[in-house]
């Protein structure tokens, strides 16, 4: 089976750090808030658009596609697959390995959804799912107990190997 783990050299970290910090910057400017209740300071937000962007970056490097540099184009996906539209959500390794791939109820239909783990240099690809097979699923409705909207929550195993994508034999 191929690695699916990437690392990222010095200039790609730098470039998706800049990305991420100027996405914050531009919010900033237009006023416009992180959504769903989010209460985290502007630090937080930097810090997870850093390492949302580096994840969006591991990802094309992984696919072998190029990245497109964008900066708050509201709802164009992350990357451009195969025409598959990819949403990306990264996340850092949490306690007990706890994380999950989170979709919002307003996501769009037939988008793929992949988790990738941030432990920067190195980004884990864990696999993906595609928005369709959850949306309406009260299964992994939850709000975590948080002052904040129900988001689905689909643990890491539940996903599709991000191998399946990469080859072509997912569908």
């Amino acid at each position: 089976m191929e690695n699916n783990t990437i690392t990222l050299d010095l200039y790609e970290m730098q470039s998706a750090a800049h990305l991420g910090i100027l996405r914050c910057l531009e919010s900033e400017k237009y006023q416009e808030k992180w959504g769903y209740n989010y209460k985290g300071s502007l630090n937080d937000q930097m810090a997870k658009s850093i390492s949302g962007a580096m994840g969006e970056v591991a990802l094309a490097k992984f696919l072998k596609i190029k990245f497109e540099y964008h900066c708050n184009v509201g709802g164009v996906p992350d990357l451009i697959f195969k025409d598959l539209k990819l949403q990306v959500r990264t996340q850092t390794k949490k306690v007990r390995n706890l994380n999950s791939l989170i979709i919002r109820p307003k996501a769009k239909k037939n988008e793929l959804y992949i988790f990738v783990q941030d432990e920067a240099p190195k980004f884990q690809i864990k696999g993906f799912i595609n928005s369709s097979t959850i949306l309406g699923d009260n299964k992994y409705l939850t709000d975590f107990g948080l002052a904040r909207p129900p988001c689905y929550s689909i643990p890491i195993e539940q996903l599709t190997p991000i191998f399946l994508l990469k080859d072509g034999s997912w569908n």
